[in-house]
């Protein structure tokens, strides 16, 4: 088991979900909501990239989901939870989307922003171990490349 889990998008959209009730069939982002709250609660540090917060919070932003919206915020807008982006987060960022295109391994698009290299970025800034923290992710093919990731539902809390 690992220390500390930091939340890739996916992940941390599910964060604004209502858990599923007695009964009743949970959706897969109710299954995903209920992990995080099982992980927190086993003790794991769960971390959230400012560019994660961003894909999140845009999302919402145009669906107009202010409930979901103030949720978000209240998970994630905690000083000993929150990874604020720094100047050093985009420069090493940028070394590693170099470097992934001169490997013949780009993670995305030209002309994209990467978030992945971001969130990677942001990971190793923290100078924890690599065996002590996982990206928990939706897809692991990406950031599998500079830091240890796994499928949320993959990660045991």
């Amino acid at each position: 088991m690992v220390d500390t889990i930091i939340l890739d998008t996916g992940p941390l959209s599910n964060c604004v979900v209502t858990i599923a009730r007695l009964r009743q069939t949970a959706t897969p982002s109710q299954l995903c909501r209920q992990w995080l709250d099982d992980c927190q609660a086993a003790g794991c540090t769960v971390l959230v990239p400012a560019v994660a917060y961003y894909e999140a919070l845009r999302e919402l932003e145009l669906r107009g989901a202010m409930s979901q919206i103030r949720r978000l915020r209240e998970f994630c807008l905690h000083p000993d939870r929150f990874i604020s982006l720094t100047t050093g987060h985009l420069e090493a960022g940028a070394k590693l989307w170099a470097q992934a295109r001169k490997t013949g391994k780009p993670t995305a698009g030209s002309q994209s922003l990467d978030a992945d290299v971001i969130i990677a970025a942001q990971s190793l800034s923290l100078g924890l171990p690599i065996s002590s923290f996982i990206v928990a992710t939706t897809n692991p093919a990406h950031l599998s490349q500079f830091v240890p990731c796994d499928l949320w539902s993959n990660i045991s809390p």
